[in-house]
C-alpha cells in the first residue's frame, strides 16, 4: 500500500465510492450495502468545519473525512483502510436500521475498546461493533503482524488475550452470521 496519495478531490468535494473501495467493502459486507449510493465527502459534516480534523463521521449513510480523506482508500495504508472499513460499518449499521445519528451523538463519550467474551456482534454498542468489524478486517485481509502493529498504535482496540490462535477463533465466534 502506498503511504500517501495525491488527493485530487479538494476539501468541500464529494464523490461516490471507487470500484476498488467497493470491492474492499464487499469483501467485508457482501451484498448488504447499496454501494452505488454511498457518498464520500472531503470535508466536515458539522457546520463551520467543527468536525475535528482527524475524526471521520458517518451520520447519514455518507462518510465525511477531513485530513484522513483519500481519493481511493483501496490504494492506501492499513490504518486508513481500517478507518474506511470502520466508517463503512456505520453505513452498514444504518442500512440495518440502527439510528446512527442518535448513537453517534454520544460516541465521543464511549470507549472503542472491547473484549471478545462470547457475545455476538449485535450485543456490542455501535462503535465497538464498527471496531470489531474493522479489526477483524485487518486480521483477515492483511495478516497478524499488521493487526499487531495497528494494535500497538491504538488503532485496534481489543483487550485481553491477543495470541493469534485465540483471536482468530474469537473473531469467528463474535462475527458468526455476519453480515446479516
Amino acid at each position: 500500500m502506498t503511504e500517501e496519495n495525491k488527493d485530487i478531490l479538494k476539501e468541500g468535494g464529494i464523490r461516490l465510492l471507487t470500484s476498488g473501495e467497493t470491492e474492499l467493502a464487499k469483501s467485508v459486507f457482501g451484498s448488504t450495502i447499496q454501494y452505488h449510493t454511498v457518498w464520500i465527502h472531503h470535508g466536515s459534516y458539522l457546520p463551520f468545519n467543527l468536525q475535528d480534523e482527524h475524526t471521520a463521521m458517518t451520520p447519514n449513510g455518507e462518510i465525511y473525512f477531513r485530513n484522513e480523506y483519500r481519493d481511493d482508500f483501496s490504494q492506501t495504508t492499513d490504518n486508513l483502510q481500517h478507518l474506511f472499513i470502520h466508517e463503512m460499518s456505520h453505513v452498514w449499521q444504518r442500512a440495518k436500521g440502527m439510528n446512527v445519528i442518535a448513537r453517534g451523538l454520544v460516541s465521543w463519550l464511549v470507549s472503542y475498546r472491547y473484549k471478545l467474551d462470547g457475545r455476538l456482534l449485535s450485543e456490542y454498542p455501535m462503535e465497538q461493533q464498527a471496531q470489531i468489524i474493522a479489526d477483524n478486517f485487518t486480521l483477515q485481509a492483511r495478516d497478524y503482524s499488521a493487526w499487531r502493529r495497528l494494535r500497538r498504535n491504538n488503532i485496534i482496540t481489543l483487550d485481553g488475550d491477543i495470541s493469534e490462535v485465540v483471536i482468530r477463533k474469537s473473531y469467528r465466534n463474535v462475527l458468526r452470521g455476519f453480515p446479516w
